[in-house]
């Protein structure tokens, strides 16, 4: 049986708070009133706050932990939102129905941190001018980002840290974006595909220095509170 697609005030809701269009069913819009429409890896972290790049700035700038900050500030992660006020993308986004990719949910739920996550879970405002942030993929930062905490990986991930997988990235990086490339990679065997994790980690690597030792080093975690 076909679920037709529904209509009015409850459709433009759902489409407004970025469900995939695929979903958009009278069955799905009940389901959607009922869950966190954030990307998957995002939600399951729900009960951590988000607090925004410029407080992972206050550590992860500096160059003995290895200048995190710098490499996403010039990474496509960060031009994410900037992207979607771009002629291609407002071009994608009217053969979609959509009138600006800046505004809409299905959109920003890839293009931004933390779109459909409830206010309360926001310690600090998250502008979208910030793009995909680190908290986009390695979750909600309040309750881990104190350096004592990030030193034992396993308190982190308790804390709400996500460890870092191929499951996080085709969150997004996936064939329901209008942007999807399915040749965008070339694996060693000349196959080509439109995401290939090892290669995409290696475009954005940021590493923490072997040298680095935070015993010896005095990071200002609280500077920006």
């Amino acid at each position: 049986m076909i679920v037709p697609i529904c209509s009015n005030p409850l459709r433009a809701s759902i489409q407004s708070i970025g469900l995939p269009r695929r979903a958009q069913s009278c069955g799905a819009a009940v389901l959607a009133l009922l869950v966190l429409l954030a990307p998957a890896h995002i939600a399951e972290a729900k009960e951590h706050q988000f607090v925004g790049v410029k407080r992972c700035r206050t550590c992860h700038k500096k160059e003995p932990i290895g200048n995190q900050y710098g490499v996403w500030l010039n990474s496509k992660h960060a031009k994410a939102y900037e992207t979607l006020a771009s002629e291609k993308a407002k071009n994608w986004a009217s053969e979609m129905g959509i009138d600006d990719p800046q505004t809409h949910g299905e959109c920003l739920r890839c293009h931004t941190t933390a779109h459909g996550v409830p206010d309360e879970l926001a310690y600090k405002k998250i502008e979208r001018s910030e793009g995909v942030g680190c908290e986009a993929c390695h979750g909600p930062g309040k309750d881990y980002r104190k350096k004592k905490v990030m030193i034992d990986n396993e308190l982190s991930v308790a804390k709400g840290m996500i460890p870092q997988s191929e499951k996080v990235c085709v969150t997004c990086h996936n064939d329901d974006s209008r942007a999807w490339d399915p040749e965008r990679y070339t694996r060693a065997d000349a196959t080509k595909v439109g995401f290939d994790y090892e290669q995409a980690v290696a475009r954005i690597a940021h590493p923490v220095p072997e040298a680095y030792d935070p015993e010896a080093s005095k990071d200002d975690e609280d500077e920006e509170e």
